[in-house]
């Protein structure tokens, strides 16, 4: 714990230096340096945290023979494929500059490709004898983190680029939502607090930061962060009570099962993990939709002095109206597209609609798309009438 507590400490003072550097336009690239090296040092201090002897080590694939004689046959749903043989040379940790023959990682799922070949990075796992040398071995993944930083630092450019210093506002608020979910969220319900409290509780306080690090300190964020609030607010009732009513387990995947075996000592809430889903999966959408609607309400404040409260709001739902269909399709198209394998198998078995919305896996998902949505739609009055009131 106290890790994670000096790693949000010197995030902070990233965050800090950042921020000094924004009030001079001209060191905007000096900005984006700046979180680049942020990005790096976190994931650089992570790697080497959690670095040990029983760690994988990094090896490079330097040829493969396909179809080997003492091949052996997987085979499943009729599917089969010969095992390969790869030289593979290590490139870090004691054995450094060992080829070692490995049998070709296979796609476990489908049993019909290889993922190694020539060239490709690989983490090997190796187990030792007593005096060190190599007892067995086995590649244990290919390395895809680089080419995922890589397309980060693409995306972080391309937003500071074309964003700005609001762009590079923003990275440093996406910076800080990763810090919060990664390492307080997360550790926090492994340590077994309640996730709905805990979720609710960072929610709000995630969402009020980030306004603030975008917008600033202006009637424009108040009003923003109420409409947010209320808008979490609602949908944690929703989801709360529906779960409930539903009697869902929260149990919707095969692989949350494992959740129960990593610790004797935490008994997990899946149901309050399931809330916690709800409420992060909105949460993006409903900061869009009232910060969206008190800009617009505070722009037309400043063209137009005279205008009524009633105006201001009908204009506020106006803005929001128009914003309402897309967000609302952009959750539950989110939602649709990280469950499409499960939409998939269900609908193989032609069932009837009311036997589909039974599964407790599909209840679940409709559940995050419909509690979001609601909450989006009641984000709208509120921004509308709190950026009213307060631009009186």
């Amino acid at each position: 714990m106290n890790r994670e507590l000096n790693n949000l400490i010197e995030f902070y003072k990233v965050l800090a230096t950042v921020k000094a550097v924004f009030k001079n336009k001209k060191n905007i690239i000096i900005g984006i340096i700046l979180i680049l090296i942020a990005v790096c040092f976190f994931s650089y201090k992570n790697f080497v945290a959690n670095e040990d002897d029983n760690q994988p080590v990094h090896g490079v694939v330097i040829s493969e023979n396909s179809n080997t004689s003492s091949s052996q046959q997987t085979q499943k749903n009729s599917k089969s494929m010969e095992s390969s043989k790869v030289q593979v040379k290590i490139t870090s940790g004691s054995h450094k500059g060992t080829v070692l023959s490995l049998d070709n990682l296979v796609n476990d799922k489908t049993f019909d490709e290889t993922l190694a070949h020539k060239g490709s990075e690989v983490l090997v796992n190796i187990d030792e004898n007593d005096n060190g040398s190599i007892k067995s071995a086995y590649i244990y993944e290919v390395v895809r983190y680089k080419y995922i930083y890589i397309l980060l630092f693409v995306f972080v450019g391309l937003l500071a680029i074309i964003g700005g210093k609001k762009g590079i506002k923003s990275i440093a608020a996406l910076l800080l939502t990763g810090v919060v979910i990664l390492k307080i969220l997360i550790p926090l319900i492994i340590s077994g607090f309640n996730p709905i409290v805990v979720s609710i509780i960072l929610c709000i306080s995630v969402s009020i930061l980030n306004l603030l690090i975008i917008s600033g300190k202006n009637k424009k964020t108040l009003a923003a962060i109420i409409g947010t609030v209320g808008g979490v607010i609602i949908a944690a009732i929703i989801g709360i009570s529906m779960s409930t009513i539903l009697r869902l387990t929260g149990l919707t995947d095969d692989e949350l099962q494992m959740l129960i075996y990593i610790s004797q000592n935490t008994s997990f809430d899946f149901r309050g993990l399931l809330f916690s889903g709800i409420l992060m999966g909105a949460l993006g959408a409903v900061m869009d939709v009232s910060m969206s609607i008190a800009s617009a309400v505070n722009e037309i404040k400043e063209n137009n002095k005279e205008i009524s409260t009633k105006e201001l709001i009908k204009s506020g739902m106006n803005v929001g109206r128009d914003i309402m269909g897309t967000m609302a399709n952009t959750l539950i198209l989110a939602y649709v597209g990280g469950s499409m394998y499960i939409l998939m198998l269900v609908s193989s078995y032609n069932l009837p609609m009311s036997r589909i919305l039974d599964q407790d896996v599909i209840a679940s998902e409709v559940l995050k798309s419909l509690a979001g949505s609601i909450g989006l739609i009641f984000t709208i009055p509120i921004t509308a009438a709190a950026s009213a009131w307060l631009f009186i």
